[in-house]
Order: C-alpha cells, then structure tokens, then sequence
C-alpha cells in the first residue's frame, strides 16, 4: 500500500463537495471547493464554454483524444442556465446523466437542453426529469444519478446499452465528456465544451475506500511515477485520462467481451493533495449503472422505480405487497469498510 492509500484511509479527513459553477469565457476552469486536508471531492459542474473536455497525458496529442470521442455518438452535451453536463441516450427519448445534474430546484425539465449535433443528431429539451430519490447531495452514498425523457425522439443516433455485469473492477473503461480540459502536468487550464474520450482502469469500488458505497466506481489518473500513484499500478493507458468539471453525467463505457456497454456515469473528481485541479494524482469516482439496471428500466417503462440492488425474486415479493411500500427507496450498499475519512456537505 503506498503512502497515498494510508493518507485515504487513515487521516481524519472532512470531505468538502462543492461545484463548479463560476468557469467564465476566457478563464481557465478552477474548483471553487474548500480543501481541509487529505482527499478533497468536487461534483463535476462546469459553465457552458467551448473548448475540449477531460485532462489528457502531457505527452499526447490532443486530436488522439478528440477523435476517440467520434466513436461514442450516444454522449451529447446537456445544458441549462450557464451551465454544462454530459449526458448519454440510452433510449430514443431518455437520457442517463448524474443526479447533480439534474436536480435544481425552480426549473422545469424543458429547461434542460440534450445537444448530439457532435454525433450527427439533434438537439432535444426535457419533457420529465427523475432524479433518484437516494440522492441528497451526499456523494459518498453513490446515489448520484438521474433519468431525463425527451420531448422529442433521436431517430439519427443509437442509444447506448446499459451494463448489467457487476465486474466493474480490473476493466479499462473509456470515459467520454464535455469536460474542461488541461493536461496532467499542468491540470486543468481550458474551460468546457467540446467532446473528448479517454481511458482509464477502474482501479477499485468504494468498498476499499473507508466510508464510500460499493455503488461507485474509482480511479486514479497515472503519470508512471509511484509518487502519483493512489490505487492500483503506476502504469499509464495510451491515452490515460480524468474527467473533471463538466463531464459529470458522461459515459464510462466497457467491453465485458460482446461490445461496449455503458457501465457507469461520471460523477465527482478527488484529489489527496488539496489541490483539486484534475492533474496527475487526481481521482475520479462514477457511478456503477449496473447497480441501477432495475431502476432505469422500470422508471423508463413507467413503472414504480424500485431499489436498485433487489434481486429478481424479492422484486416479485415486492410487486406481491405492493409497489408503493419501497418505490423510490435509497439503494442499499451490502458491505462497506469504515474508517476515519468523512464527507460533509459544502
């Protein structure tokens, strides 16, 4: 274990969330969250900008990563007010996002616009939005996710599948968003706007991270120095990446051996430094979407959304008792190690 796993797991650390929601025109995208030592985390807003998404290796080029992105036309740009997420088509008329960004209060969902123009597709606004009743604004529950139906149908782009296997760890995901972007010498340097891919291993779940839910997924952003490293190996993918401000709601996709999946939903970045600018040494958590495969798919039906790791036959107990004793009910987390590392809310 390197000194960066003792520092997560045994510092008496308060977690400080925050947003990003002051990125301007011309000004590099910076977190506005506190930092009170050890592991900070930021919920991955950004201000609607035009520029590229996600930190990049120093030592590639950024067209590699761009055109990565072309191979992902179901993640389009999702925005409202000034603001920008991600988000991914998982149906001809809804949308899979986070639940942070979906989940301001005052607005109606046709505030919300769903741009896949990048992709050859249209812009759509939001007809109803669902934010999953779990979510309180407590990243370290893994609650952070959200449902958005459209007005109106893409007919152009496929929609995504979404991922039922539970073998999240080990896999090299691709993550795609609208993110700000820099590089991981620097950090973040350039606000958001532009679609970019990049890959990563899911190093661990939140069960190995004291006081997280099973439900999210991490990862740390290599440089192939030990020094940087948190979890797993040092070592880098070709075009090693991290999410950061306005990616939250985007894509990470895997290959669990019959295609792409979209295995989970980008949700806030860390740092161990208290330096939360995206850079090497940084950390990313998303959201596992197979946790929620039966909430997605009876919201989208139109059933009464159940928790989401309820096995198939106590779903039928519960259909048997009647839906409305559990409908919207916070997702159980079956084990999780505790330790000295806590959140509070900004």
């Amino acid at each position: 274990m390197n000194r960066h796993q003792n520092q997560i797991q045994t510092m008496p650390t308060v977690i400080k969330p925050t947003r990003l929601v002051e990125l301007q025109t011309r000004r590099p995208g910076r977190p506005l969250g506190r930092a009170c030592g050890g592991l900070l985390l930021v919920l991955l807003l950004g201000a609607e900008q035009t520029a590229n998404g996600g930190t990049i290796r120093h030592d590639r080029s950024d067209s590699s990563y761009t055109s990565l992105a072309t191979s992902y036309p179901a993640v389009g740009a999702l925005t409202w007010s000034s603001m920008i997420c991600s988000a991914t088509l998982i149906e001809e008329d809804w949308i899979l996002t986070a639940g942070h960004c979906l989940d301001e209060v005052g607005l109606s969902a046709s505030d919300w616009t769903f741009d896949l123009t990048d992709s050859g597709g249209g812009v759509h606004v939001g007809a109803e939005r669902f934010v999953f009743s779990g979510w309180t604004g407590d990243l370290q529950t893994g609650t952070d996710i959200a449902l958005l139906r459209l007005a109106t149908s893409e007919t152009t782009v496929t929609p995504a599948t979404i991922n039922t296997n539970t073998s999240e760890v080990g896999q090299t995901a691709t993550h795609v968003g609208y993110g700000v972007t820099g590089n991981g010498a620097t950090g973040i340097t350039a606000p958001a706007g532009t679609k970019r891919a990049g890959q990563n291993v899911v190093d661990v779940d939140g069960s190995a991270v004291s006081g997280y839910s099973d439900d999210i997924l991490f990862e740390d952003f290599d440089s192939g120095s030990a020094g940087d490293n948190v979890f797993g190996t040092a070592t880098q993918q070709d075009l090693e990446y991290l999410i950061a401000g306005g990616d939250s709601g985007g894509a990470v996709f895997m290959d669990f051996g019959s295609g792409e999946v979209l295995a989970g939903v980008h949700s806030f970045i860390a740092s161990v430094d208290g330096n939360l600018d995206a850079d090497y040494g940084d950390l990313a958590g998303s959201i596992k979407v197979s946790s929620y495969a039966s909430w997605i798919t009876s919201t989208i039906s139109g059933g009464d959304p159940v928790a989401p790791e309820l096995s198939s036959w106590m779903m039928w107990m519960v259909f048997a008792v009647g839906l409305w004793m559990t409908s919207r009910s916070k997702p159980t987390v079956v084990e999780r190690k505790r330790g000295q590392v806590r959140m509070a809310r900004a």
